[in-house]
């Protein structure tokens, strides 16, 4: 959802950019699972919910801006606005995942159970499946930039299109923020 509204909101190139901030979120989940620290972020509710609030903020933060800029806009002629820099959306992409604690848990909770301990190694065991879910998610990704980007484009071309896609992309991201808020974690 987060690359999507990226796309929406900066053309492919911001949905690449998100996604590439995505893509390295996941590999540091999966070094901090490597050595334990997403354990400890499974295991302790406080924080859990500290890791999940601060997410919450921080997508609030993100698209309300957006929203109220549609808003304002809404009287005046529609304007290209400025393409974000691109170290923002990815700064953006790789914060948003580090921040959802439901990606530490998917690398503590899900991949340990394809490891078979009597094989050894694993931890390389362990590697290999992180990897392959970090292979399979890059073209997802990829794909859904690229497609949001050239329907973004397309739309920009209708007056007024810019302001639903600031304020599309503003609620995309409070909506994984309130999706964010409901989450609750699993008793260990």
């Amino acid at each position: 959802m987060f690359v999507l509204g990226a796309g929406l909101g900066g053309g492919a190139r911001g949905g690449l950019l998100a996604s590439a901030g995505i893509m390295t979120g996941l590999l540091v989940h999966l070094a901090l699972a490597l050595v334990g620290v997403s354990a400890l972020i499974t295991a302790s509710p406080l924080a859990f919910d500290i890791l999940r609030w601060a997410g919450v903020a921080y997508l609030i933060w993100i698209g309300v801006p957006l929203v109220v800029r549609a808003w304002r806009a809404r009287e005046a002629p529609a304007a290209s606005g400025p393409t974000p820099p691109a170290a923002r959306v990815y700064w953006q992409g790789l914060t948003t995942n580090l921040m959802n604690p439901k990606v530490a848990i998917f690398y503590v909770a899900f991949l340990p159970q394809f490891v078979a301990p009597e094989r050894g190694g694993a931890l390389l065991q362990l590697l290999v499946l992180g990897l392959t879910h970090w292979l399979m998610g890059l073209p997802y990704l990829c794909a859904v930039a690229l497609a949001s980007g050239s329907t973004a484009a397309w739309l920009r071309r209708s007056p007024g299109m810019r302001r639903a896609l600031d304020a599309l992309s503003g609620l995309v991201f409070v909506g994984l923020a309130l999706r964010l808020m409901l989450v609750k974690r699993k008793p260990a």
